[in-house]
């Protein structure tokens, strides 16, 4: 059986990789399709499609920073890093942003391995305690972001119009279809549009990363944050990035770390909480549930170790893979490139989600366009995801609903 094991945690890892670098196929499709054909792996011991499940996620938590960073090209678990990611490629430090990502997501798997046992033990009690008051963490943070906005009129404008959009979208249609032409609408096509009308000209990307002790704090904070996001169900990393970063102030090398940190603990987190609760937060765990009804310790020994070896062989080619894509960058005219993400982004909705998904991307894409022309922080986009999420918590989702319809 080892060797079976070895050879799918190679497949997991390289279809991770194409999952990360290809936006809009996301690892749950896969996961789907082989659900679909499983009879294809009936000989197969269960702890071989553990291996694959576990190595296609945490993988796809590496790479999936590539393309946002680089082409600006977001999903939901790294359309943060569009934000501060591409201003660091303006600056030549595109392979820094993605060096940062890697260390948070090294970072956290050491501490979630550390914190394990008590994990085990405290999860359920954390998890009760925190959900009665999310939608307050989250009300609260929204306010104190607003008040750090010197613009706040039109920073709260931009909030709830985000926010109806999404409640609308995502109650209106499945939010597995509508999330990547709505997030590639607000964060992607706009931010590539622009770089187009101001003709942006990537400068040549610096290679050298300083080692600093600071670093610890962005770990610290994307492993809190992925707990956040393991635990409780609506909250994904996006929401939980936007909690972290400002409840600790987080400065821009350290929500990139935080930001990467957050993606690989909220897999990790997900495999213990379906340990110990049975309950599924990702894609991945519930793959899983599909293929055991219980895990027995051994299985989250096995589904640990998976995750150490997948996270240092992922971090490795992800340093290779973006290292060598800026190096040809600056060998074609950037805005070519740009024009062509644009293109492929728009066939990819337009495949992915049809006609609805195209209505969906233009209608992010031109509050993405009023964001920036009013000269408001693009984070507050992000009330697409987190103006739902206060209202399921608050239990405030029918009465909206009935109002709007």
């Amino acid at each position: 059986m080892f060797v079976e094991v070895v050879i799918f945690i190679i497949l997991g890892v390289f279809i991770g990789f194409l999952t990360g670098l290809a936006p809009g196929i996301h690892p749950n499709t896969i996961f789907a399709m082989v659900l679909s054909l499983s009879f294809l792996f009936v000989w197969l011991p269960i702890q071989v499609l553990l291996a694959f499940a576990v190595s296609l996620a945490v993988s796809n938590t590496f790479f999936d920073f590539i393309p946002s960073i680089i082409f600006g090209a977001p999903e939901e678990d790294s359309v943060l890093s569009t934000l501060p990611g591409h201003r660091m490629l303006l600056k030549g430090r595109g392979y820094e942003a993605i060096f940062l990502t890697v260390v948070g997501g090294l970072g956290v798997m050491l501490l979630t391995i550390i914190s394990l046992p008590a994990m085990l033990f405290t999860l359920p009690m954390i998890n009760e305690a925190i959900r009665s008051i999310m939608h307050i963490i989250l009300a609260s943070v929204v306010i104190w972001m607003m008040l750090g906005e010197k613009k706040r009129i039109a920073a709260v404008f931009i909030f709830f119009a985000s926010g109806i959009f999404g409640f609308i979208t995502l109650n209106s249609f499945s939010s597995d279809v509508m999330m990547f032409p709505a997030l590639t609408g607000l964060f992607g096509i706009s931010t590539l549009l622009t770089s187009i009308m101001a003709r942006t000209k990537i400068p040549k990307q610096k290679t050298g990363v300083e080692v600093r002790a600071e670093w610890l704090k962005g770990t610290l904070t994307g492993w809190f944050a992925g707990l956040l996001a393991g635990l409780l169900p609506g909250l994904g990393s996006s929401q939980t990035g936007i909690i972290a970063s400002r409840f600790t102030g987080a400065k821009i090398k350290e929500f990139m770390i935080t930001l990467g940190g957050i993606n690989t603990s909220n897999i990790f987190f997900t495999f213990v909480v379906f340990y110990v609760v049975g309950k599924t937060r990702s894609g991945a765990a519930w793959f899983i549930s599909q293929i055991v009804d219980q895990l027995t310790f051994q299985d989250l020994a096995l589904l640990v170790a998976v995750g150490i070896i997948t996270s240092l062989v992922s971090a490795v080619l992800t340093l290779r893979t973006a290292g060598f894509l800026l190096r040809k960058m600056k060998d074609v005219n950037y805005t070519k490139i740009t024009a062509a993400t644009l293109m492929a982004l728009v066939f990819l909705v337009s495949v992915l989600s049809g006609p609805i998904g195209l209505l969906v991307s233009a209608a992010g894409m031109f509050l993405g366009l009023l964001t920036i022309s009013l000269g408001v922080k693009r984070i507050h986009m992000m009330g697409f995801l987190v103006f739902p999420t206060i209202m399921y918590f608050s239990g405030l989702n029918s009465l909206l609903f009935t109002i709007l319809w």
